[in-house]
C-alpha cells in the first residue's frame, strides 16, 4: 500500500513538471495588435508642433520612418525616406541625402544604421523647431554590437527601430524635448 502510494505521487509530480516545463510556444508579445499600436503616433503627433511646417513634415516622415524599421520592413522603409525629398522650405540638405540613401538600399541593416545618422542630423533641427508638445529622445545601449543608438518619439513608450519585434522594448528615455 505505502509502495502504491509512493508510485502514485511520484509519478503525480513527473506529470506536474513535465506539464510545467513543456515549453510554451505563445508569445508574449501579441503580434496581431502590434500594427495597432503603432497608429498610437499619430495621435500623439498631433500634439505636437513645430515652428515651420517644413519641419513638421519632416518630423511626420521620420516617425513614418521609424514605425517601417520597427516593423522591419525594408521596402516599406525605402518608399518613406524617398518622401524626405520632396519636402519644401528650410536648408535640409543633409537631411534628404541620408534619406536617399536609406530609401536606396533594401537591405534593413543598412537602412537602420543610416537612421541613426538621420537621428542625429534631426534632432538639432527638431529641438530648434518644437513649439508645442513632447519629443522624446530614446536610446538603445545593445544596438550595432552594443555601440548603442539613439532615435526620436513622438511617445514615451519605448519601441526600438533598430531591433524591431526581436528587442521591440529594449531601451530607454534619455530627454524629452518640450516647449
Amino acid at each position: 500500500m505505502k509502495t502504491l502510494k509512493k508510485t502514485n505521487m511520484l509519478a503525480f509530480v513527473l506529470t506536474v513538471l513535465v506539464f510545467s516545463c513543456k515549453e510554451n510556444k505563445t508569445s508574449n508579445v501579441d503580434n496581431s495588435s502590434e500594427k495597432e499600436r503603432m497608429k498610437v503616433f499619430a495621435k500623439e503627433d498631433s500634439k505636437i508642433t513645430f515652428n515651420s511646417s517644413d519641419a513638421g513634415d519632416i518630423f511626420e516622415r521620420y516617425i513614418e520612418l521609424r514605425n517601417a524599421l520597427i516593423e522591419s520592413d525594408a521596402d516599406k522603409a525605402s518608399k518613406v525616406a524617398m518622401e524626405f525629398d520632396s519636402i519644401e522650405g528650410g536648408d535640409y540638405g543633409k537631411i534628404n541625402e541620408v534619406a536617399l540613401l536609406i530609401g536606396a538600399s533594401d537591405e534593413l541593416e543598412s537602412q537602420r544604421l543610416l537612421f541613426s545618422e538621420l537621428t542625429t542630423l534631426l534632432e538639432p533641427v527638431i529641438k530648434d523647431q518644437l513649439a508645442g508638445g513632447a519629443v522624446y529622445k530614446q536610446y538603445c545601449p545593445m544596438a550595432f554590437n552594443n555601440d548603442g543608438a539613439s532615435w526620436l518619439s513622438s511617445e514615451s513608450v519605448i519601441r526600438n527601430p533598430y531591433f524591431g519585434s526581436k528587442m521591440l522594448n529594449c531601451g530607454k528615455i534619455t530627454e524629452t524635448y518640450t516647449q
